[in-house]
């Protein structure tokens, strides 16, 4: 859509757009003139939800969860205006123009006469406020008598629905406060329930948080003590297994067998080396049994006291086995193996070596009785590392069994252990957070303090009646604009050459201007005879004769003298077409035969008064001026000598099925040598196949549209018989067009 033309179309309705501004701000003074004159007051509490100034205990206290107190804030706006606390605000306002000389409001006396206003007695619904104020109890519609306490309150406006329209409760971007605005036509009404608002909703707030917090740690303390009873059944259970930790135990039986085998190891390398020893001895002591000499004097001395050193020794050596038995740990088998090797080793000091002769006979007495008592320490050394040795070996082998069998005990006691530790993780989380319920439930700090006092305004709130009366206005205003447009917008109609050639695609001959016409004014209207039309009149016939004239040159200038006149639809104005057209070219001596063949609707014979024998004239073929004749005689002048017409009876029928099959239309060349030209006109197209039919008989063919009317798919098939007419299309004319549309293009 052209915006050129849009604007060109909301300039020629611009007084209605005006008129409905200027009309919607007149009602809107009209209904604001008896505004009541508001007054606000405000109150602001401070929170304490962004900001900390307590003693801080630990390093960390200073962090402020601002997404927790954003909730914290959201939760105080809902319960500030929740219905609880707003019926308490409502029976302090009641109570107070109940029992003060000065109350907020009076009732109107219509009010007054209601009879409600007489059933209600003032006293008892008094009683019952103050009864409900201090239990905090709302009242139950449900009952008949509080319902008309409820309702009580709606005819003084202080039910819930009127004080929340009027009250603002919101937090301050940014900031730690809350704001509470209340506008109402009393000052000290505003301020006093601003103010009341406050104290109740603390009043609310305290008892609902004592009442969450006494819930919350009976839940705590429940929950404390049954994880009490689990940890100390795990504990029990952990006592009757008799292992506090089998996993040390377990560690150091394995150190023991370690250091066992270490021993062991040692013992077996002792053996082995005394082995060897003993071993070396006795190639000695056979060595010497060959080549030695028997010793003189004390030889029976000598065998006797080696006697008692090997039974020493071997008394030694049974006592270090028992010590060794009983695990090294019984001290009278120690001592009686130190008093033993006391005695062994006096023994072998007095049993010393003795003075020989030169032969050396001596000497080799007392290396071969050395040699016997080593053989026998080694004899001995080695008995006790065997026994040493199946000691050891049997104290590990014990051991290793003992793993085996605690390796069943020792899952069974892990499980357990885990269990006791998941129990003590689980008593100590819930012993926190009881403990820190409690430290919150016995706080008695109050972080919401009323830092602004909500004061009567002296002066009221601005009214904003200029603006409101601006607004609607302003709104017609827009509203007729959008109107407008969008009728311009839906509008489909061809109402401008511009639109037409887009739409429907033909050639333009002429444009029509509309113009009213009356009944039987055709003929004076075109010739301009009527005097007494005024000059405005006059001014918008002449556009209209303008127009016809460029019609009428198109005709003369298109050489054809036999034109059918046809349209899509009815309506697009060819009976007024026609005569107009012939009127003007009657003007330029120019004379016309008007032929009506719209036999579906004969208005041209109607109107012109023109006698209906078209369906009777039959022409002779032998004398061709006979067929004049019969048309002189036939025709009826309608236009001072130059315009004239043959009318038609009309029916539902066609040219084929009515005329003769030599009729006058197979004649209008003929009849060009007594007329200039000659006009038929056509039924519509969609409608009938008549146009059609008399194509054949005509030179040239004349589309008439109307610019009202909306092009749809049935005329755009019936506009392809304009295209197919092979030359005798002389084009369109585009009737009844607005010439201000025009104009806006």
């Amino acid at each position: 859509m052209d915006f050129t033309y849009l604007f060109r179309v909301l300039m020629k309705k611009k007084w209605i757009i005006l008129g409905a501004g200027v009309l919607a701000a007149v009602i809107a003074f009209f209904f604001t003139r008896n505004q009541e004159k508001k007054y606000l007051s405000i109150a602001q509490i401070s929170t304490g939800y962004t900001m900390n100034d307590d003693i801080r205990l630990t390093a960390n206290s200073d962090n402020i969860a601002f997404n927790d107190a954003d909730i914290k804030f959201n939760n105080v706006l809902v319960t500030a205006t929740s219905p609880a606390v707003i019926s308490l605000l409502s029976y302090q306002l009641i109570l107070h123009d109940l029992n003060n000389p000065n109350p907020f409001r009076y009732l109107k006396q219509k009010e007054l006469q209601s009879n409600l206003y007489k059933t209600i007695d003032k006293k008892d619904a008094a009683k019952v406020y103050a009864n409900k104020l201090e239990a905090m109890s709302p009242l139950n519609s449900y009952k008949p008598a509080e319902r008309d306490l409820l309702e009580y309150l709606t005819l003084y406006k202080y039910d819930y629905t009127s004080i929340i329209n009027n009250l603002s409760v919101a937090r301050l971007q940014r900031t730690d406060y809350i704001q509470i605005e209340f506008t109402s036509e009393n000052p000290e009404l505003s301020a006093y329930v601003v103010n009341t608002l406050f104290q109740e909703f603390l009043r609310y707030y305290k008892t609902v948080r004592s009442n969450i917090s006494h819930e919350s740690i009976d839940t705590l303390q429940s929950l404390l003590e049954k994880k009490k009873q689990e940890l100390d059944a795990k504990n029990e259970q952990l006592r009757s297994e008799g292992m506090i930790n089998v996993g040390q135990e377990n560690s150091s039986k394995f150190e023991m067998i370690m250091n066992l085998e270490g021993a062991l190891t040692e013992e077996q390398n002792k053996k082995t080396n005394n082995e060897f020893a003993l071993q070396k001895i006795n190639r000695r002591l056979t060595d010497l049994k060959g080549g030695g000499k028997s010793t003189t004097g004390s030889g029976s001395d000598a065998t006797g006291s080696n006697d008692e050193i090997l039974i020493l020794r071997r008394a030694m050596s049974d006592a270090y086995l028992a010590y060794i038995n009983s695990g090294s740990s019984d001290e009278t088998l120690r001592k009686k193996y130190e008093q033993l090797k006391s005695d062994y080793q006096a023994k072998v000091a007095n049993a010393g070596p003795r003075p020989g002769n030169e032969n050396g006979d001596v000497d080799t007495e007392e290396s071969r009785t050395t040699l016997s008592e080593k053989k026998s320490d080694l004899e001995v050394d080695i008995r006790a590392g065997e026994a040493n040795i199946a000691s050891l070996e049997g104290k590990i082998n014990s051991m290793k069994g003992n793993l085996v069998k605690d390796a069943s005990k020792n899952a069974i006691v892990e499980t357990l252990l885990k269990d006791a530790e998941l129990a003590n993780k689980e008593y100590l989380d819930a012993k926190k957070r009881f403990n820190e319920a409690s430290d919150v439930a016995s706080s008695s700090v109050n972080n919401f303090r009323q830092i602004l006092l909500g004061q009567p305004p002296i002066e009221p709130e601005s009214s904003k009646r200029l603006l409101i009366v601006f607004i609607a206005g302003f709104f017609a205003f827009v509203t007729a604009v959008l109107v407008i447009t969008f009728q311009t917008y839906m509008d489909s109609s061809i109402k401008t050459p511009a639109i037409f050639a887009k739409v429907v695609g033909l050639p333009i001959l002429s444009m029509i201007n509309f113009k009213p016409i009356k009944a039987g004014m055709l003929p004076e209207m075109i010739l301009g005879t009527d005097e007494d039309r005024s000059m405005q009149e006059n001014k918008r016939d002449n556009v209209f004769r303008e127009s016809i004239r460029k019609l009428r040159y198109e005709v003369e200038k298109s050489g054809k003298k036999i034109f059918l006149f046809a349209s899509t639809k009815k309506g697009e104005g060819k009976t007024t077409l026609i005569q107009v057209l012939s009127y003007s070219l009657s003007m330029s001596n120019k004379r016309v035969l008007i032929i009506d063949t719209n036999f579906c609707n004969n208005d041209l014979t109607v109107q012109l008064k023109a006698d209906p024998i078209l369906e009777k004239i039959h022409p002779d073929k032998t004398n061709s001026r006979t067929l004049l004749d019969q048309v002189r005689s036939a025709v009826k002048n309608v236009g001072h000598g130059t315009v004239f017409a043959i009318g038609s009876k009309g029916g539902d029928y066609t040219p084929s099925e009515i005329l003769p099959r030599e009729n006058l239309l197979h004649h209008l060349q003929a009849l060009t040598q007594e007329y200039d030209y000659i006009f038929l006109e056509g039924p519509p197209l969609n409608d009938f196949s008549d146009a059609k039919e008399l194509s054949q008989y005509v030179e040239g063919v004349i589309a008439i549209f109307s610019a009202t009317h909306i092009i749809k798919q049935i005329d755009k098939q019936s506009m392809s018989f304009f295209r197919e007419l092979n030359g005798k299309f002389c084009g369109a004319v585009l009737n009844m067009v607005d010439l201000e549309n025009v104009n806006a293009i």
